[in-house]
């Protein structure tokens, strides 16, 4: 029986292949990226593709009246704008480097 090492060995790298192909998912990677930021300013995360609502708590978006054991269907219109939930005011930011300062 052949010695396991051997088999697997893939041989010498080609070091232009191998840069080659992180470059390339490298762009695949990032390409996806952008597009779940942008995706990101406007539909709610929790909102799956078929519309349906994978929250583990209430929205007012929900749609309740599905049959037991289903997710709720999403009613938002897509018109959200979360960035507030993470973007501070000035004095918030102060208070919060306040809070966090050793």
């Amino acid at each position: 029986m052949a010695d396991d090492k051997q088999r697997s060995s893939p041989g010498p790298i080609n070091r232009g292949r191998y840069e080659a192909s992180l470059k390339r998912l490298d762009d695949i990677f990032r390409d996806i990226s952008d597009s779940v930021t942008e995706v990101s300013k406007w539909r709610c995360p929790y909102k799956n593709v078929k519309d349906r609502c994978t929250a583990n708590f209430g929205c007012r978006n929900q749609d309740r009246s599905v049959p037991e054991g289903e997710l709720f269907i999403c009613l938002s219109d897509d018109n959200l704008d979360y960035r507030s939930a993470w973007e501070l005011l000035d004095d918030e930011r102060t208070n919060l480097d306040k809070e966090t300062s050793c």
